[in-house]
């Protein structure tokens, strides 16, 4: 019919072929998302000049496009129409306001169409285009886009090498594809502030290129799973002056450059499942929160410790808190700390002569749970009249832990109580010494529902003989 304006055949499963559009010169809306069997759509579609809208999204059958009138076409979905591997010929000039949808389609090039026409366009979503293999040069004339989506794109190798020229880009998802390196003009997007690759799985060992103080905006940058080894990182990372969180999941380093070290932004470190990683190298200033599974590796909780003893004040107090959802919560507290419980309260009686001058370097003290502050105690091995050390420490502030995400029962909270902390140096005019002291406090007030212990010194192999203490029946005193 000549007046016919809206045709709506979602969901026909018996639907093979589209009617003939020839007798429908006003037809403005045609929509028939999951057709699941639609193989072809007549021709005499480019002949609807006034088509407003075509959602063709889930015709997972769909073959057959010849050409589509696009004079009028403010909304054209393809999405999903996985058997579609060529875009339909264009007929009349395409409108700026458009709206292509394509990701999951089979299509195999990118119609020139889209960056003559769309130059305005902010935003392009080509995910889950399996049959895609490269991004023609011409897309890097797209000075508005913000957000470039082309994850999943399992044959896609690389980026073009004019990827650079997007002033306005602030977004570049590419996770699941081909690419093993991004081009050098990636550095030039100081707008962006979301780059992720990644999800590599076995195919593809990647590389990040030096950062040469280049991505000055960058915020999130997700490299899980893209088989990093030691060198695919930079050396210069801690170029990355806006970073907050880096996730590195799922990679076989063993080692992390130092300069990370130097991301004073950063907040949030992932390494999850990176089971090459045999310490931690010095941790920026501002990071909070570790996502972490391999605390159960002693090298790596006592780099942690270390490194928090040589980076911090000795007077200051710095809690990092790791998560991670699918952690036993049975073996949360890692073995390394060797006097655990689960109590509000703990004492431990220090072995003789523990204190060891410039080799003790604090109490490591690791809980779960949500810990409001601790009061920490010194005792007197001798009941003379010394005091007792009593220093309370607030821990509210520092847990990095947002019970409205995690649950308290997977955060895992990390701090170093120095020595310094406790100490009264009027004891030295008095002849005192830390070793006049046999019992150390710990009592908490908050959630705590487990807690571990462990004296650090410098050297490891100091701490082999005081060890003995379980075996000497010097396991630490529970008060609840």
């Amino acid at each position: 019919s000549p007046s016919l304006r809206r045709i709506d055949l979602s969901f026909s499963e018996g639907l093979m072929r589209t009617p003939d559009f020839t007798g429908m010169p006003n037809l403005e809306y045609l929509n028939k998302y999951w057709c699941y069997n639609l193989e072809e759509v007549h021709h005499s579609l480019g002949c609807c000049s006034k088509l407003i809208q075509l959602d063709l999204s889930n015709c997972a059958s769909l073959e057959r496009f010849p050409c589509v009138n696009v004079e009028s076409l403010e909304y054209l979905s393809l999405e999903y129409c996985s058997s579609l591997e060529k875009f339909p010929k264009i007929h009349g000039r395409m409108k700026p306001e458009i709206q292509i949808r394509m990701q999951g389609s089979g299509i195999r090039e990118l119609p020139s169409s889209i960056t003559q026409y769309q130059t305005h366009i902010t935003e392009l979503y080509l995910r889950c285009m399996n049959n895609l293999v490269a991004l023609p040069s011409s897309i890097c004339r797209l000075k508005s886009l913000v957000v470039l989506d082309v994850s999943e794109c399992s044959k896609l190798e690389s980026l073009p090498e004019e990827i650079g020229n997007l002033d306005n880009l602030e977004e570049l998802h590419a996770i699941d594809t081909l690419i093993s390196r991004p081009p050098s003009s990636i550095l030039r997007l100081n707008k962006l502030k979301i780059l992720k690759f990644g999800g590599f799985k076995n195919r593809v060992h990647f590389e990040f290129p030096p950062v040469a103080e280049g991505l000055r905006s960058l915020e999130y940058l997700d490299l899980s799973y893209c088989n990093l080894i030691d060198g695919g990182l930079p050396e210069d990372i801690g170029s990355l002056s806006s970073l907050k969180k880096l996730n590195l999941r799922g990679n076989y380093f063993e080692h992390l450059p130092r300069s990370i070290a130097q991301l004073g932004a950063l907040r949030i470190l992932d390494l999850r499942y990176c089971k090459g990683l045999t310490q931690l190298p010095e941790l920026p200033p501002e990071l909070k929160t570790i996502h972490a599974d391999y605390w159960r590796k002693d090298s790596i909780c006592n780099s942690l410790f270390q490194n928090i003893s040589s980076a911090s004040d000795s007077l200051s107090l710095r809690v990092f808190t790791s998560v991670d959802p699918y952690y036993d919560s049975i073996r949360r507290i890692p073995s390394w700390f060797l006097h655990q419980g689960m109590d509000r309260s703990v004492s431990l009686n220090l072995p003789e002569n523990w204190y060891m001058p410039d080799k003790f370097l604090g109490f490591a003290v690791c809980y779960s749970g949500r810990l409001v502050d601790t009061t920490t105690q010194l005792i007197p091995v001798c009941d003379d009249g010394m005091s007792w050390m009593t220093r309370k420490l607030a821990l509210s502030n520092h847990s990095a832990c947002d019970t409205s995400k995690w649950h308290t029962v997977n955060c895992v909270h990390f701090l170093l109580v120095a020595l310094a902390v406790l100490w009264d140096t009027s004891n030295k005019a008095n002849g005192k010494t830390p070793n006049d002291y046999g019992l150390i406090r710990l009592s908490f007030s908050g959630e705590v529902k487990m807690y571990g212990l462990r004296l650090l010194y410098k050297e490891e192999a100091e701490v082999e003989a005081l060890s003995q203490m379980r075996e000497n029946n010097n396991e630490p005193t529970e008060h609840s």
